[in-house]
Order: structure tokens, then sequence, then C-alpha cells
């Protein structure tokens, strides 16, 4: 892909952002949890395989879905991990692109990836024809150069990170350490810095493009779409 991969929080959000251009959108829902899955029946409007008409139609441009049960911490009971397992094959039905998890383990104080349940997820979204991106859960691992590696073993496709708004040398570095894995730089990307993102060579960024009101703030998508196109403004 290159472009603009959009959050939303709302079907309206979906369309909306798919009309501005963005070439990817994360179906999530509640902005201030940090997004969990959207309810079914919002999904199922959404589903590509929803043609009724022009009108009545599910989206057309590729989409993932957050499957993450609730918010705060990404350290998963067993009942949380079988909710997952079993939303991942929901929405495999629907026909999404892929979906967007993670899941994290505390040892000495130090948060890890959950490799045993994250590579189960994998191989489950794999084998339903998904794509498994993981996360920010990311963000949260003390070592992500060494996270960035467990994650291709895992089998994740994609990493999301916020790394560019915290030490955009480190999220240099973590492009530069990939190697079977995309890295998505997200994370206060904005009309105003999506530039730099496209000069260190990444040809897609993740945005949710909210305004100063927290809403969808549709003229600042189509910059960023501009940009990420390689069309000057």
């Amino acid at each position: 892909m290159k472009g603009v991969e959009v959050c939303v929080f709302s079907v309206d959000d979906a369309y909306a952002a798919e009309a501005a251009g963005c070439a990817r959108l994360e179906l999530c829902l509640d902005y201030t949890l940090g997004g969990i899955t959207p309810s079914m029946d919002d999904l199922q409007k959404m589903s590509p395989s929803n043609i009724v008409d022009d009108v009545r139609r599910g989206l057309r441009v590729p989409s993932v879905v957050m499957v993450r049960p609730r918010g705060g911490d990404f350290a998963y009971s067993k009942r949380e991990k079988k909710w997952m397992l079993t939303t991942i094959k929901q929405v495999a039905k629907l026909g999404f692109q892929g979906v967007v998890l993670g899941a994290l383990v505390k040892k000495q104080g130090r948060w890890l990836l959950d490799k045993e349940f994250c590579m189960q997820a994998c191989e489950l979204a794999h084998s339903l024809g998904l794509e498994a991106v993981l996360h920010r859960a990311f963000d949260e691992i003390a070592t992500p150069l060494n996270a960035v590696s467990e994650a291709e073993e895992c089998g994740f496709d994609r990493i999301l990170t916020g790394w560019g708004s915290v030490n955009m040398e480190t999220l240099k570095m973590l492009k530069w350490h990939a190697d079977s894995i995309d890295i998505l730089p997200g994370g206060g990307v904005r009309g105003s810095n999506v530039q730099l993102y496209r000069d260190l060579g990444f040809l897609e960024v993740h945005t949710s493009a909210r305004g100063a009101g927290g809403q969808l703030d549709i003229d600042q998508l189509k910059q960023m779409v501009e940009v990420m196109k390689g069309v000057p403004l």
C-alpha cells in the first residue's frame, strides 16, 4: 500500500475517510479508550461483502478491524483471548482485509510480547486469509528492536508504532531493522509533519486525522493523502 491509513471510530467517519481518498481504514470504537472492537452490527454495515446498492453498500477501500476487548493494558485473561480468537473468525466471515491486535505479558516489571498467544492469533488470521497487524501495544515494550524480531517470529505482517512522535531516530532504526515485516508510523501524524515521514522513505502512514474538536478533519486528511501520493501542495 502507498498512502494514508485512517483510524476511524464510527460508520459515518469510515465512509467520509473513504471518500477523502484514504488508502486503508482501521475500524475502531471509542477514541478515549485508544480504540476497541466495533460492534458487530456496525461491522456488518461496513462489510465489503455487503452490497445492496450504491447507497447501501459496504466499504470499498481495504479495511482492517481492531480486535481489542477493552481499554487499559494489553495483558489478557484466557477468556479475553478466547473472545479475540472468536472475533478474528467473525471478521474473516465479513470479508475485511485484516485484524489489528496485540497482547503483552509482564516479566520482572517489564512488558514483553505475549509470543504464544500472538503466534496463535496470527496463524488463525492467516489461515482465514487475513492480514495480522500488531498495534501500539508494541510501544509499551522496552526493547523495541528485539520486539520487531519477535513480531516477525509471531507472523505479524505489519507493526503500527508511535515511536516517530517520541524519538525519530528509534523509528529509523525500527525501519532498518525490520526484515519480513512492515513498519507503519502513527501517533501524531498530521498534515504539518506527514512530509517528514515520506522523506524518510515511508510509503504509508497511520493517522486519526482528528481536528481540534476531536472530529475527523477531512481537509487535513485530504492534505495528507496528497502529500503521500507525491502531489506537491
